[in-house]
């Protein structure tokens, strides 16, 4: 995924642009995590993007201001604008591409030096960031870097009702995410990691009600969060079932050599009169990247003669929407620190007038995702990996209620319900899991989707 995700970065100039703006550039905010992915890579291989792209987009803005003395006009420049396009991707694919990022040649370690050590810093400093147990969001929904969120359940259970016979032994919750940490460990799965890991809304880190996330997270307004806390900060919030800062165990799959990444995001909260045990769960999946980020394997295989057709095909394709853009592109980039300044200006402000969001909104392993699986087995697996981790999670609880003489009847009903939700299709169509709800009350809501084919 680091691999195709740096090549990305050199063929989509969106996605360059968003990783050093979103990223690199965002001094105070905190950096969304990017599951199997080195982001220091990507982050270099976003600033070489962005080198060849200023030169390419100068000459492009060049030939614009001087169409007047260009031979035949709009046409002349048409074909002068395409040939700038195609040199400059063969340059990237021969010069870059092709000797650091085939299958065979890639090293993480040797992706190109940014032009200070100061930026080097920088992108050392954010890729450690990215690894922490603290995640800061910026948008409604929690989960950043993880993908969409794919299903949900949550039920209450009576903590307080003990085996026929037998007297309740009293627990904490802390004890509970142990056991179900521990064996959830053993699922045996490919690429398993669990970790307890803390998730708090930007805007609460300047004016919410929970003054110990404040200071844990936020030690000083004027720098970003930090990305990690003391373990023991994280169990002390599982006992305070109303704060806004969320800990939860995250479960996470990574299979296919990291294509797909599914994340399981696991919550117990022990209610006041301790008599009630709240569990949710929710699922994120990250798909594997788009196809045409992944072509450029065929490609480094192709003879020099093809290789150079299938540049020019692209370089046809990328001309119309390089010149368009070639103006504004590199007026941007003239003001350039000019921009930075007046950011940071605006940002420091809004700390002072606390409206700041601290959160993340941008994961360039989540932006670069497709929107459908390239295999039918990547469909399976992923069934596989949400069917055998839930069972695992329900089974693990049970067995922790047993163990403290907690009846649990109830319990066993809903791990039916849940084990045995699901949806089978057969014939052609489309799946939109987030737009479909079942059950008393249920509601669906329209949003970014997902779309599984099936055939």
């Amino acid at each position: 995924m680091t691999r195709y995700l740096c090549v990305a970065m050199l063929l989509d100039g969106k996605l360059s642009s968003s990783a050093v703006f979103r990223v690199l550039e965002e001094k105070y905010r905190a950096v969304a995590t990017s599951p199997g992915v080195d982001l220091a890579a990507v982050l270099k291989y976003a600033l070489a993007a962005r080198r060849w792209q200023r030169v390419r987009d100068g000459v492009l803005a060049l030939l614009i201001l001087g169409v007047f003395v260009i031979p035949y006009g709009i046409l002349g420049l048409l074909i002068l604008a395409f040939t700038v396009v195609a040199v400059e991707m063969y340059l990237t694919y021969k010069l870059v591409i092709f000797p650091l990022l085939s299958r065979d040649a890639f090293d993480p370690a040797a992706a190109p030096r940014p032009g200070s050590s100061r930026v080097e810093e920088r992108i050392a400093d954010i890729a450690s960031r990215a690894r922490g147990n603290v995640s800061v969001f910026a948008n409604y929904l929690p989960f950043t870097g993880h993908g969409e969120v794919i299903n949900k359940w949550s039920f209450a259970l009576n903590v307080a009702k003990p085996e026929e016979g037998k007297q309740v032994i009293p627990f904490q919750v802390s004890e509970l995410y142990d056991h179900v940490a521990a064996e959830v460990g053993k699922l045996g799965l490919p690429g398993v990691s669990v970790e307890n890991k803390l998730f708090v809304n930007g805007l609460d880190l300047r004016h919410g009600p929970d003054p110990q996330v404040r200071q844990a997270v936020l030690p000083d307004p004027m720098a970003a969060p930090v990305p990690q806390v003391d373990e023991s900060f994280i169990k002390a919030l599982r006992d305070d079932p109303e704060s806004h800062a969320r800990p939860y165990l995250v479960i996470s799959v990574m299979g296919w050599d990291g294509e797909l990444v599914l994340s399981v995001f696991l919550r117990f909260a022990l209610l006041p009169r301790r008599d009630l045990l709240f569990v949710e769960a929710g699922y994120s999946l990250l798909p594997p990247l788009r196809e045409r980020y992944r072509k450029v394997d065929d490609l480094v295989n192709c003879s020099p003669l093809r290789q150079i057709g299938r540049i020019a095909q692209q370089a046809v394709l990328r001309t119309p929407v390089a010149l368009l853009l070639s103006i504004p592109n590199t007026l941007n980039e003239l003001g350039g620190p000019l921009r930075r300044r007046r950011k940071n200006k605006e940002d420091a402000k809004a700390i002072s007038d606390r409206t700041f969001n601290y959160g993340s909104t941008w994961s360039p392993r989540e932006s670069a995702a497709d929107n459908r699986y390239h295999r039918y087995f990547q469909q399976l697996d992923k069934e596989m990996y949400v069917k055998t981790a839930e069972y695992r999670i329900m089974d693990a609880v049970a067995e922790f209620m047993t163990s403290h003489n907690i009846d649990v009847s109830d319990l066993v009903q809903r791990q039916t319900t849940i084990l045995n939700n699901g949806i089978y299709v057969s014939g052609q169509a489309q799946v939109n899991a987030q737009s479909m709800a079942a059950g008393v009350g249920a509601m669906a809501r329209a949003g970014n989707m997902m779309k599984q084919e099936i055939g």
